[in-house]
């Protein structure tokens, strides 16, 4: 009676957690920020990023 194995991996939290970090520095870079341009490059950078993370947690969670 052979049984199957399943093997899983936190790969999906360790990339989620990366890029939730790095959202919120980019949403921290969005208020120190010092023209227009820039924190609309750092608002730009947190919607990205967080887009990325929570698909990083669908995809490998």
């Amino acid at each position: 009676m052979p049984t199957g194995s399943t093997q899983e991996s936190d790969m999906g939290i360790g990339i989620g957690m990366a890029l939730g970090l790095l959202a919120v520095a980019a949403s921290a870079y969005t208020f120190v920020a010092a023209g227009q341009f820039q924190t609309a490059l750092g608002f730009a950078a947190a919607v990205t990023l967080s887009v990325l993370c929570v698909a990083a947690f669908h995809v490998w969670g």
